[in-house]
């Protein structure tokens, strides 16, 4: 995996297939965490800060003369979090360092906006 993050934060760049399409992306819960232009690289939080919560996001892509696009930004469970606990945390990071933090999760590496002409 070749994710860029620090701590529960992760850079993920965002493209599309034309120039200049405006996005707005939000969390899980609906909060607007984003808005702007593409391409761009935003930094974004893997973890929604409670027990076991990984962060998820949409993102609502417009552009004048394209249909609008929505796409998820998901979260997935990093392959460190077994190796690296069943080596050197045990269960205090498997069930309490890990899941408070939100080290245990990353959000997908890239996305690529695929915007299709309007008729």
């Amino acid at each position: 995996m070749c994710y860029h993050y620090e701590g529960n934060n992760q850079s993920i760049p965002i493209r599309a297939n034309v120039e200049d399409v405006q996005i707005k992306i939000t969390d899980k819960k609906g909060n607007v965490v984003f808005e702007g232009t593409t391409p761009t690289t935003i930094n974004l939080k893997t973890s929604a800060g409670g027990y076991f919560d990984p962060q998820k996001y949409e993102i609502t892509a417009s552009k004048d003369g394209f249909k609008t696009h929505s796409s998820v930004i998901d979260w997935h469970v990093s392959g460190w979090y077994y190796a690296g606990n069943l080596v050197i945390g045990g269960l205090i990071g498997y069930l309490i360092i890990d899941p408070l933090t939100g080290d245990m999760y990353y959000l997908d590496e890239e996305v690529n906006l695929n915007m299709q002409p309007s008729k």
